[in-house]
């Protein structure tokens, strides 16, 4: 089910999309009329996504990768629309801004790294 995101709450959804999803591995593609369907990164972790309005004009800014080889910032201006649509453990975030150009951050699974940390952690738990 795709839930659509209102503005008013774009700050707070990013907030808990950034810590839900910190490190997990994503794709992201860029979807315009000009140049189609681009692959901006794939394989890389996510590490947080804000939304800032100053005097009228909102910028997105996503975050990816590890260390200073693997990194990409992302800036999005002027969106106009933020939908979220879960399935499995991940989910896939649709983000237009205002010329009709579309972000796509899909949320595949969490790094291998966290996954061996987390069983690890449960073992010695018991």
């Amino acid at each position: 089910m795709t839930e659509k995101i209102q503005q008013a709450d774009w700050k707070e959804f990013f907030d808990r999309i950034s810590q839900d999803f910190l490190d997990w591995e994503i794709s992201v593609q860029i979807l315009n009329q000009n140049s189609g369907a681009q692959m901006l990164s794939e394989g890389l972790p996510f590490n947080g996504l804000t939304y800032e309005n100053r005097h009228g004009h909102g910028v997105m800014e996503l975050n990816v990768g590890s260390g200073s080889r693997n990194h990409q910032t992302h800036n999005i201006y002027e969106p106009r629309s933020v939908a979220f649509e879960s399935h499995g453990p991940g989910g896939t975030l649709d983000i237009e801004d205002d010329s009709g150009t579309k972000t796509l951050v899909n949320f595949l699974h969490p790094m291998p790294f966290l996954v061996e940390y987390v069983k690890s952690e449960l073992l010695t738990r018991g």
